[in-house]
């Protein structure tokens, strides 16, 4: 594994693949997509959506890869925003509790987590375990099997790095024994202060090679809500990038959009694992599969959800 500048390229690559992956395993379900090389799909999981409690329906939400030479690694990804409604959960504002899959773990009151991501979380429908049920379903199916779980990475973009979060705290507190790391993209911001504050109290956390990273635009306003203001935090560990399309700042939805997405994500994170100092600077760099370029520099930590 290659490290610089306090991140692991090669996981980190692996990873924005992974959560691309997500994505694509949602648009072509139930056909999946080909896996990352030395690797192989093994499961999914499902999400409910729901609106005001409501109208709930039922998504997938992510996929499970096995590492064929290490097989004891396994990698969760969570997919992003991919339709209307999860961009109404993206715009929530709420706080809620936060219950642990292992019940009888005690978490701090104060500890508080944006609704609509716990929601997406947590919920169930008539037909349909939540996705947290899922998840650990999985993880004590793997533990059962020839090839446990001696190695758990976890990921997602967008909403899906928000799940990530979630489940990386979950794992944390109702599976102690496993060893899960996390490497997110574009995350918007979880839950307040005492969540931030519990979440870096768990052990990977004080272990560089496992604490949580975000990946993140200085340029991406999704990193940016919910808003401070409302008492919202980020888990702090960070490595920033800047890039953008047509323009670093506007209100238009297509311009957040194209600092925002996946693919863009990848293709400036490539291009730093290129260079020698670890760092994209280019003004044309192409996207894979696209007939355009986006605009790579220096990220300065003070264009941070500038002018938002």
């Amino acid at each position: 594994m290659s490290h610089a500048q306090g991140i692991d390229w090669d996981k980190t690559l692996l990873l924005i693949e992974a959560s691309i992956l997500a994505y694509r395993v949602f648009d072509v379900a139930p056909t999946p997509p080909e896996p990352p090389p030395g690797y192989e799909i093994v499961d999914t999981w499902t999400g409910v959506d729901s609106l005001f409690g409501m109208d709930r329906t039922t998504e997938i939400y992510g996929v499970v890869l096995r590492a064929t030479t290490s097989p004891h690694r396994y990698v969760f990804a969570f997919r992003g925003t991919a339709s209307v409604m999860d961009v109404l959960d993206d715009m929530g504002v709420e706080k809620k509790p936060f219950t642990p899959f292992d019940k009888t773990v005690t978490v701090p009151e104060a500890v508080a987590v944006e609704s609509g991501f716990v929601d997406v979380y947590s919920l169930s429908s008539e037909t349909t375990k939540s996705m947290q049920e899922q998840v650990f379903a999985l993880l004590d199916r793997y533990a059962a099997s020839e090839y446990p779980v001696a190695e758990l990475w976890i990921t997602g973009h967008s909403l899906g790095s928000s799940l990530s979060e979630l489940f990386t705290l979950d794992v944390a507190l109702s599976r102690p024994t496993i060893r899960a790391s996390n490497i997110n993209f574009a995350c918007p911001r979880v839950g307040n202060a005492e969540f931030v504050e519990f979440y870096g109290q768990q052990a990977a956390q004080q272990d560089p090679t496992t604490r949580t990273l975000r990946v993140q635009n200085v340029f991406d306003r999704v990193p940016c809500v919910p808003p401070e203001s409302m008492g919202y935090q980020h888990v702090p560990s960070r490595f920033l990038i800047a890039f953008y399309k047509d323009a670093r700042w506007h209100i238009d939805p297509n311009f957040i959009i194209d600092n925002h997405a996946s693919a863009h994500y990848q293709a400036v994170l490539q291009c730093a694992n290129a260079s020698a100092d670890k760092l994209c600077l280019c003004e044309s760099l192409p996207v894979a599969g696209e007939d355009y370029t986006l605009t790579s520099e220096k990220p300065d930590p003070s264009d941070v959800c500038k002018l938002f």
